[in-house]
C-alpha cells in the first residue's frame, strides 16, 4: 500500500513539474497580436529599417497589416507559438469580402490569411492597390 501511495505521489509531482515546464516555455502559447502597437513592433522587429506608422489587426488578433512611411506594407501572422512577417507586394493576391480581407502569398507554405478588419477593410484592400501600381 505504502508503495502505490508513494509511486501515485511520485507521478502526481512529475505531471505538476511538465505542467510548469510547459508554462515556463510558453509552449502551446496561443500568440494574438494585442493592439495595433504590438503590431508594429513586431514588423519592426521582422525587418531591420522598417518604421511603421499604421496597423490593420485582425479582429481575433492572429494577424495585422502594418504600414510604414514609404506606404510599404509587412503581413504578420500567428505561426505556432510566435510571428511570421512576409513583405505584401505586387505577388500578393488581395480579396476583399465586405468586412474581411484575404492575402494569399506567392509562397504556398505562407498560407491565405484572412483579416476581419471591419469597415477598415476596403481601406486596406485600397492601399494594396497602390502598392502593386506603385
Amino acid at each position: 500500500m505504502t508503495a502505490v501511495l508513494v509511486q501515485t505521489g511520485a507521478s502526481l509531482v512529475a505531471v505538476l513539474f511538465v505542467a510548469w515546464l510547459v508554462g515556463k516555455l510558453e509552449l502551446g502559447a496561443d500568440p494574438r497580436i494585442a493592439d495595433e502597437a504590438h503590431a508594429i513592433r513586431l514588423a519592426e522587429e521582422a525587418e531591420a529599417g522598417f518604421r511603421g506608422v499604421e496597423a490593420g489587426r485582425d479582429r481575433a488578433g492572429f494577424a495585422a497589416i502594418v504600414r510604414n512611411g514609404e506606404g510599404r506594407m509587412l503581413l504578420i501572422r500567428a505561426h505556432g507559438n510566435h510571428f511570421a512577417a512576409r513583405p505584401v507586394d505586387a505577388g500578393v493576391i488581395g480579396r476583399l469580402d465586405k468586412d474581411f480581407l484575404t492575402l494569399t502569398m506567392p509562397e504556398k507554405t505562407f498560407g491565405a490569411v484572412t483579416l476581419q478588419l471591419g469597415k477598415d477593410a476596403g481601406m486596406w484592400a485600397s492601399r494594396m492597390r497602390e502598392v502593386v501600381r506603385g
